[in-house]
Order: C-alpha cells, then sequence, then structure tokens
C-alpha cells in the first residue's frame, strides 16, 4: 500500500512536467512492474511448499540476510529493514524450528549474535539455486543484447532507488526541515483530529511546504493555503519527502 502511494505521488509529479507519452511509459513501467512483484512472490510461494517447507516470506528473507555472516541484532534489523522487535521475534521462531543460532557475545553480554545451523543452510542454498533455474528459464529465449541491456537499464533503477531512500521513508511531518515539501501518506490520531485535519485541506497525497519552524510549525498546503500547527499535532501527520 505504501509503495503504491509512492508511485501515484510520482505520477502526479511526472504529470507536471512530462508529456502524455511519457506518462504513458511511466503508468506501462508501473504496471511491469507490480506484475513482476505479483508472479515473483508466487514463485516464493513455490518454493517454499515444494521445497523449503514451515518457513514465511519474513523468516525466508531473514535466512538470506544472515548468509554465511554472524550477524548481531541489530546489525540484522539494519540489514532486513525492520525494527529490533520484529528481528527478535523471528529469531526466535527461526531459533525453535532449528534454521538458526543464537549466541550471547562472551565480551559485551548485550549482543546477540545470530548465524545459520546447517538446516537453515540448506534453505537459502535450495532458495537460491530455485531462483537460478528460474531466471534462467524465463531468460533462455531473450536475446543476449536484449538482456545486456534490460541488466544495465535494471541496475540504473537500482542505484536511482538507492539515492531516493530516504525520501521513501514516511516520517511524522515535524521531523522535516524549513523548506521540505513533503508527501502527506497518512493521518494518525483520533476521528476528530483527522476530521479536522481533512476540513483544512490536509489528506493522503496532499503536498505540503515546511515553512517556518519553531514554538509552533507554520506549513504551505498545496501551494495555496498557510496553516499553523502545534508540533504536538503534527506529529498526526505523516509523509515521505518530495
Amino acid at each position: 500500500m505504501f509503495l503504491q502511494v509512492i508511485i501515484k505521488n510520482e505520477l502526479k509529479n511526472f504529470d507536471l512536467r512530462t508529456n502524455l507519452g511519457e506518462d504513458m511509459n511511466i503508468d506501462r513501467a508501473n504496471d511491469v512492474f507490480e506484475n513482476f512483484y505479483k508472479l515473483y512472490y508466487k514463485t516464493e510461494d513455490m518454493a517454499l511448499k515444494i521445497g523449503i517447507k514451515g518457513l514465511t516470506h519474513t523468516e525466508l528473507h531473514i535466512i538470506d540476510a544472515v548468509g554465511s555472516d554472524f550477524l548481531t541484532m541489530h546489525e540484522l534489523s539494519e540489514k532486513v529493514g525492520i525494527t529490533m522487535g520484529t528481528a527478535t521475534v523471528a529469531i526466535a521462531k527461526l531459533s525453535e524450528k532449528g534454521f538458526v543460532n543464537r549466541k550471547r557475545s562472551e565480551l559485551d553480554r548485550r549482543k546477540v549474535y545470530v548465524n545459520l545451523e546447517k538446516k537453515g543452510t540448506d534453505a537459502l542454498e535450495y532458495h537460491n539455486n530455485y531462483h537460478k533455474v528460474l531466471f534462467s528459464s524465463i531468460t533462455e529465449n531473450i536475446p543476449e543484447d536484449k538482456l545486456k541491456t534490460f541488466i544495465l537499464t535494471f541496475e540504473l533503477i537500482l542505484e536511482n532507488l538507492s539515492k531516493k531512500t530516504e525520501f521513501f521513508t514516511p516520517l511524522p511531518l515535524d521531523e522535516f526541515s524549513v523548506g521540505n515539501k513533503v508527501s502527506i501518506v497518512t493521518i494518525k490520531g483520533t476521528p476528530i483530529v483527522q476530521n479536522f485535519f481533512k476540513e483544512n485541506g490536509i489528506t493522503n497525497f496532499t503536498i505540503v511546504e515546511i515553512l517556518k519552524k519553531s514554538k509552533v510549525i507554520e506549513i504551505l498546503i498545496d501551494n495555496k493555503k498557510k496553516m499553523i500547527l502545534d508540533p504536538q499535532d503534527a506529529k498526526n501527520i505523516i509523509g515521505t519527502k518530495l
């Protein structure tokens, strides 16, 4: 859902600076990516049902992240992009199932290291081989020059996505700096609070600019209306940087 919000906002921005043909290419690229992800995760389901039983998608990705390393829980949560709480629960379950081993550091008892057991290594090897066979199969009828072009293009997309990571991170409005333009992705709080913001023109996909920050926060809503917010109220407005 959050990715769809980002895509819609990016398309909204493209509407302001591209022609119809380019917009159609963006829409088509978006459709291709969405269809690819759906089919990709279907193959993950097949792998989990056929050869790696007893694992969820999240658990499989955690096993993939650990790999041959000895990681602390903090390193693991950072690598996978999940909270420490989520990582702790997942590792506890994987340990019970015999896929990972947990060991507390002798030098620093606050640190817990994680590595794969043989069962986890076997699952990772099966998963990697499964996808090698899959991608070999789905690219066998694609000419080598087109495949090289695709790889170079996709690497460029990944590079651009990596550079944009900070823009995709949703934050409360009070954490943005003066001059930042923010696309609203959700409004927290009670129905009364949400209705208050809605009545003032702040809903999903609204673009606001941070004008001033002191004891209060002054914002510009969709380049039209200025509004003064208490910092505590601003915490209820969650957005991404444009």
